[in-house]
């Protein structure tokens, strides 16, 4: 009888580039996952196309599960990917999704950035896409139906550490923007945006997630 096979992708946030996601990719490479640390290019790629090419690279592979990893804008790259997900269509199971610091409800930063129209053509089409308007593209991707762990940070700072934002964040995410209401374990660490990828608490985490779908040990 063959063994069920499973593999973790590993995807970087909007600015974001692999080195930065493979201190993860190694971890969770030696706890024995098959796993991927996929790249995109963020200020030029659209999150559709990029969505459409990790569905098709993924489709066409032979596993039988997949579960994600995903910085920041990262989540909304599989978010669209479900757009995509049809039960003519072979695709894996989707397992587990753990996303740090996600905009699934847009971020503030993006609102002052798309005031300032000569910034889009610099930042590219996906800061248009991250604006918190209850219309705009990351409010109106599919929820996950998958087990979704939630890792959010904060600076602690007073006053908060980004002016945009009324409540603690980590300098472009806070809590509110963050959470989408289906996750089945969340929890908070004191970081800064970025520097979430590379703390070991959170990695830990990560793994916790992956092996029993629960931050707590």
């Amino acid at each position: 009888m063959a063994t069920a096979t499973h593999k973790v992708y590993i995807i970087h946030g909007y600015g974001g580039f692999g080195l930065q996601m493979e201190k993860i990719h190694n971890a969770i490479q030696k706890s024995g996952y098959e796993s991927e640390n996929f790249t995109y290019q963020s200020f030029t790629k659209d999150i559709d196309s990029v969505a459409i090419t990790l569905f098709e690279k993924i489709r066409n592979e032979n596993i039988d599960t997949v579960s994600f990893v995903t910085h920041s804008m990262g989540a909304l790259v599989v978010r669209a990917l479900y757009r995509h997900l049809d039960k003519n269509i072979h695709f894996p199971q989707i397992y587990r999704f753990i996303m740090l610091a996600p905009p699934n409800k847009g971020t503030p930063v993006a609102d002052f950035y798309k005031n300032y129209g000569f910034i889009l053509p610099i930042g590219g089409p996906n800061v248009e896409h991250m604006t918190t308007d209850s219309a705009s593209y990351a409010n109106q991707l599919p929820i996950p139906t998958c087990e979704v762990g939630l890792i959010l940070a904060i600076t602690g700072k007073k006053p908060w550490y980004n002016p945009f934002m009324k409540d603690d964040n980590d300098g472009l995410i806070s809590a509110n923007y963050a959470k989408l209401g289906i996750e089945k374990d969340i929890v908070v660490i004191k970081s800064q945006h970025a520097a979430m990828t590379q703390n070991k608490k959170v990695i830990k985490l990560i793994l916790e997630f992956l092996k029993t779908g629960s931050f707590q040990e």
